[in-house]
């Protein structure tokens, strides 16, 4: 199944620009903001999900942990058939958002097996940052990504390898040639529709094969630049206990998109979006990287 009834997400006790990241990280802006209103938008967006009866897992940031991109612990944990996969990270101070305490909660309530073999790789520089770095076709078991510093293509190999899913690897830059950092900003997958930004894939062979595997079973939305800088890919499937289910996103992706796109959108989901434009200024992430999907 594409989509769960069941998050987690990490609130944090303090919001900051992480400077570890913004050097591959072309959505982040250091800009002033008070953190209070980075703690207003989260606890809003969490209330959002709640509203439609999605479960949200909720735990706090650690006091004084130095982790400023708690927010975003998709990166650092996936779950899949009743596994959960912990994830080497670049940046040295996001390592430390790894928690045993929470693993250790999700394995007592769901009963996970545990996969932490991919940690060894950060002493060899080379990172896979879970569900930014990968983009899951779960449904089809296909695993698209787009190269880069935080996205190796020797651990995407041994990964995806583990988890019985083919590759579609490819390479993505920004107009002004700028490196990609994780594939969820680029493009995300539902039920029936798939959305994407391939003008930004420079190779012609692999803008093909991308939108070939696409199109063979889902409806393909094309992105364009001033929507991916909206935190349009940046989207995420859900559903919650009653079967429903929602696009979730944030306001600015939201009113960046057409209304033929919303309509399509609306043929997997209901969208429902929220005011987070404080942790994605400052963060260089949206909705989709705050949520940590859950599959039991």
């Amino acid at each position: 199944m594409q989509a769960t009834d069941t998050v987690m997400m990490i609130r944090p006790s303090h919001f900051r620009f992480n400077e570890q990241t913004a050097a591959t990280n072309i959505f982040q802006n250091e800009i002033t903001a008070d953190e209070t209103t980075a703690m207003i938008e989260f606890n809003n967006f969490v209330s959002l999900l709640r509203e439609n009866e999605i479960d949200v897992l909720l735990f706090d940031e650690v006091n004084n942990s130095d982790t400023p991109d708690c927010v975003f612990p998709n990166n650092w944990i996936a779950t899949i058939e009743k596994n959960i996969f912990l994830f080497p990270m670049l940046a040295v101070n996001r390592r430390k958002e790894r928690r045993v305490d929470i693993v250790q909660s999700l394995k007592e309530k769901f009963h996970f097996n545990i996969h932490s073999e991919f940690l060894h790789y950060e002493n060899e520089n080379k990172y896979l940052e879970g569900t930014g770095s990968l983009v899951l076709d779960r449904e089809n078991k296909i695993a698209y990504c787009n190269l880069s510093s935080r996205s190796n293509e020797e651990v995407i190999g041994k990964f995806c390898s583990t988890i019985g899913y083919s590759t579609k690897k490819f390479n993505a830059t920004s107009p002004d040639n700028k490196e990609v950092y994780h594939t969820n900003v680029l493009m995300s997958i539902g039920n029936s529709v798939a959305v994407i930004c391939d003008e930004w894939i420079g190779d012609d062979d692999e803008r093909k094969n991308v939108l070939q595997s696409l199109s063979k079973t889902h409806t393909v939305i094309h992105l364009t630049s001033a929507q991916v800088f909206s935190f349009a890919g940046n989207m995420l499937l859900l559903k919650n206990k009653s079967g429903k289910y929602f696009w979730i996103m944030s306001r600015k992706a939201f009113l960046s998109l057409t209304e033929d796109q919303k309509t399509i959108l609306e043929t997997d989901g209901k969208i429902i979006h929220s005011d987070i434009g404080t942790i994605e200024s400052l963060g260089g992430g949206s909705a989709r990287c705050m949520i940590a999907e859950i599959f039991y």
